[in-house]
């Protein structure tokens, strides 16, 4: 498990999450910070703006350590100069999950964990978790809610919300959503729903076997909007939704849908990625 921080409130909070989920897992956490030089920073300003970023990703880290040292979570970290995203998306290659901030703005010359989020989510490196500065200071996931796809990613997230849901006690709660948008025919929209409630099924006989409740509905609507007040509606502590959710929209808009969730949420949010080798 990887957490990316630069020691901004957001990415404390990210900390707390992370710790908690590496706890439930028995996981260890790898704590990277990136320390660099920003884009259009003057040459004459470079080697001064370096040292002060490398000490700001030193303190970022240490923060992170003397955490996990409460909570008895084993603990590695590393401090890497290089761009931000790039830092970030090397980092996660090779981790289940990645854990990041949703916003890290602090003062001039310092990489901004929000500011590569975005960069992050145009193509994960593995399943990413989005912690919104509103989540909880010490959570306890009782609920979580996914938003149920029949794409590799949509599968892939179902897994990975029931696995979360049995390591941490929680319900699960799919939605299952038809965009209106692209079924407007009646017999078109019914065979969606008849599938949308088909999923919803599968879903629940697969959290069966892990011994997890789950329940579920299915709307039609927006599928960012739905989800949105879904969440709020089943009081959700973290949301789980796959990087290409929409069976119906192309790659780009389809990723929209979790972008949209993750800038709005005001719970955490994890992004998963199609399978390796999906299609």
């Amino acid at each position: 498990m990887v957490l990316a921080t630069d020691g901004s409130d957001n990415a404390v909070r990210a900390a707390d999450h992370a710790l908690y989920l590496a706890d439930a897992f028995d996981a260890n956490l790898h704590v990277v910070s990136a320390a660099g030089v920003p884009e259009g920073t003057l040459a004459r300003l470079a080697d001064s703006v370096r040292a002060s970023t490398a000490v700001e990703a030193e303190e970022a880290v240490g923060a992170v350590t003397r955490k996990a040292l409460v909570t008895g979570t084993p603990t590695t970290t590393a401090v890497i100069d290089g761009p931000p995203a790039r830092v970030v998306v090397e980092a996660g290659r090779d981790a289940d999950l990645l854990v990041v901030g949703r916003h890290g703005h602090t003062g001039v010359g310092r990489f901004l964990v929000g500011s590569v989020t975005e960069r992050v989510l145009d193509d994960p490196p593995t399943a990413t978790l989005v912690v919104p500065a509103e989540a909880d200071t010490e959570p306890a996931y009782e609920t979580i809610a996914l938003l149920a796809d029949d794409s590799p990613a949509g599968r892939t997230a179902a897994t990975t919300a029931i696995t979360i849901a049995r390591a941490t006690g929680a319900k699960l709660d799919p939605l299952a959503v038809v965009d209106n948008r692209f079924s407007d025919a009646p017999g078109l929209r019914r065979a969606l729903e008849g599938e949308a409630r088909g999923l919803i099924k599968e879903i629940a006989v697969e959290a069966a076997r892990g011994v997890v409740e789950s329940t579920g509905t299915v709307r039609t609507g927006v599928p960012a909007a739905e989800l949105l007040d879904y969440i709020d509606e089943v009081g959700a502590d973290l949301v789980v939704v796959g990087s290409d959710a929409s069976r119906s929209l192309d790659r780009h808009v389809a990723t929209s849908v979790a972008r949209r969730v993750v800038r709005r949420a005001s719970v955490p949010v994890l992004v998963v990625s199609k399978p390796t080798g999906a299609r």
